[in-house]
């Protein structure tokens, strides 16, 4: 008769019911919940067992000719799903992942298809690519740091790969030429402009909300001067009208009070006031030029970057207001973020 299945279940009641709660796969617990129907006599027939499982008869049918066959081992084995081949082969996707760990990066998904095409002779759509480089490599879009096409990278990887032995050599230069004496420090130096003019930057809204934010356009600023020891957070700071020779050599004789008894080497770039012919260095400064246009070398940098994501959307009345503000911020950074020490 059609329907009643004819196949003779070795396993008693109770071992597959113990096989039943044993299934960690959803497909697995479907075949041997089968056996277990028919076993019970809850069905009678492969239509009864099909109903009870929700599945098409046919594939009741299926399961039961591979117990047939093979037996439990038969009935729980899968055949591998080839699926279809990706239209960006593996060792295609590992040399874009390798071409998306360069700093240049691609400015567009659209630029990424072009690549693929130009490069590795592979056209692949918009959405391919973007589901995975989004979501499979796991890159995204960031904001890039502004590099100067003036810059030498290989000067700026030389003076960062030599940069211990420098500072080394410098300062036995201070102790054992020029005689100096005390502990010998290594700091950062670096000069920022801060004006009313608002700082904008991102705020979170929700989804389908853009964001707005109220600015003033007055220009009048005020430059803050610092130098910052990487090793241990020492920091000294302090404010000019302007940025000039004049201004720099006052707040080099002030470093050099601050920290009188010790030998101070100075990383610093290479602007027009730091290397006039009229400046005069204290005697217990020692000046290291970092390579030209490359302000990521020095690591102030990102104090002036914190310091600044402080004010964003401020709306100071004037100077003064200005002032409270940085003092504010340059507090809190010493207090809760532990980046310097007094």
């Amino acid at each position: 008769m059609a329907g009643i299945y004819k196949v003779n279940i070795v396993e008693s009641v109770d071992e597959l019911k113990q096989l039943l709660c044993a299934q960690k796969g959803a497909s697995d617990k479907e075949r041997i919940h089968l056996l277990y129907l028919l076993k019970s006599e809850q069905a009678s027939t492969v239509e009864a067992a099909s109903v009870l499982l929700g599945r098409h008869r046919v594939t009741v049918q299926k399961w039961l000719r591979l117990y047939r066959n093979g037996g439990l081992a038969g009935l729980l084995s899968h055949k591998p799903r080839l699926g279809r081949s990706p239209s960006i082969p593996q060792w295609a996707q590992e040399a874009l992942n390798k071409r998306l760990h360069q700093g240049d990066g691609f400015n567009s998904y659209g630029e990424i298809c072009q690549w693929l095409k130009t490069e590795l002779g592979i056209e692949s759509p918009y959405k391919t690519v973007h589901q995975l480089v989004r979501y499979r490599l796991k890159a995204s879009a960031k904001v890039a740091r502004p590099v100067s096409t003036e810059q030498s990278e290989q000067q700026v990887e030389m003076y960062k790969k030599n940069l211990s032995e420098n500072v080394a050599m410098l300062a036995w230069f201070a102790v054992s030429v020029l005689g100096l004496s005390g502990q010998v420090r290594f700091f950062c130096e670096d000069e920022t402009r801060i004006g009313l003019k608002t700082i904008s930057g991102r705020k979170i809204t929700a989804r389908g909300v853009k964001p707005k934010g109220k600015v003033q356009w007055q220009f009048r600023a005020t430059y803050l001067y610092g130098v910052v020891e990487p090793a241990t957070g020492e920091h000294f700071f302090y404010e000019f009208t302007h940025l000039n020779t004049d201004c720099f050599q006052v707040f080099l004789n002030l470093v050099a009070q601050q920290f009188g008894d010790s030998i101070l080497i100075l990383q610093l770039d290479q602007a027009g006031c730091h290397r006039a012919k009229r400046l005069r260095i204290p005697p217990n400064v020692i000046l290291m030029f970092q390579p030209a246009h490359a302000p990521e070398t020095n690591p102030i940098e990102q104090v002036w970057q914190y310091l600044k994501r402080g004010l964003r959307w401020t709306l100071p009345k004037n100077l003064d207001d200005l002032r409270r503000l940085m003092q504010d911020r340059l507090r809190e950074m010493t207090r809760t973020a532990g980046l310097f020490h007094s």
